[in-house]
């Protein structure tokens, strides 16, 4: 798989995007499912021989209060390479303020969910995914190289004393140590570290 192949896929136009108005995912775009499929066959074929997708497990299992769910593993193939997998799931019986109703969709919804998970290692929606779509326009992406934000060493120092003056004296000569193992780190690495060594002082 080629970067040229991943950027012809990994922006969805805005036609075939619906804000989700409800539930968890409120705010969120949905992706029109048909969209997928042929952005997959502009880029790689016809579906068959350019590129092919397969149901790889089927589980189904009881939910709480009497639901009963289903769970798809559903593989992908790109002419004669390796193949990628996506889970995907939805609710075959789900329980409203009614009591239980039966979805006779839920199959078909959970093999979209798993397709649409397994090609996102082939690129497909990867700005939606990234987050460089705020709901009326695409953002710039960043190249993945450059994602990583270093930390000058004067937020490196701020970031230093701020951690040390939640630590007691005991502790100040060890964590001097470990931090200078953090010195080429990204920001969210030290903040991670501080929030380890917050816990660990707290216990």
């Amino acid at each position: 798989m080629s970067m040229e192949n991943w950027n012809n896929l990994c922006k969805v136009p805005e036609t075939s995007l619906k804000t989700i108005g409800f539930g968890a995912l409120k705010g969120k775009s949905d992706i029109n499912p048909q969209w997928r499929i042929k952005a997959m066959t502009e880029v790689y074929g016809e579906c068959g021989s350019g590129w092919s997708h397969r149901l790889v497990e089927q589980t189904i299992t009881p939910g709480a209060n009497g639901e009963i769910l289903v769970f798809l593993q559903v593989a992908v193939r790109v002419g004669d390479g390796v193949e990628f997998t996506g889970m995907g799931g939805d609710k075959i019986v789900s329980k409203n303020k009614s009591g239980l109703v039966s979805n006779d969709e839920a199959f078909k919804m959970a093999y979209t969910d798993a397709l649409g998970t397994a090609l996102k290692c082939l690129g497909v929606a990867s700005e939606i995914y990234e987050g460089n779509f705020d709901g009326s326009r695409y953002r710039e992406s960043t190249p993945a190289t450059e994602t990583k934000q270093v930390m000058s060493q004067d937020m490196l120092s701020t970031s230093i004393r701020k951690i040390k003056d939640e630590l007691p004296e005991a502790r100040e000569a060890k964590f001097n140590q470990v931090v200078k193992y953090f010195s080429d780190k990204s920001i969210i690495e030290v903040e991670q570290l501080a929030q380890l060594v917050a816990a660990k002082d707290g216990e």
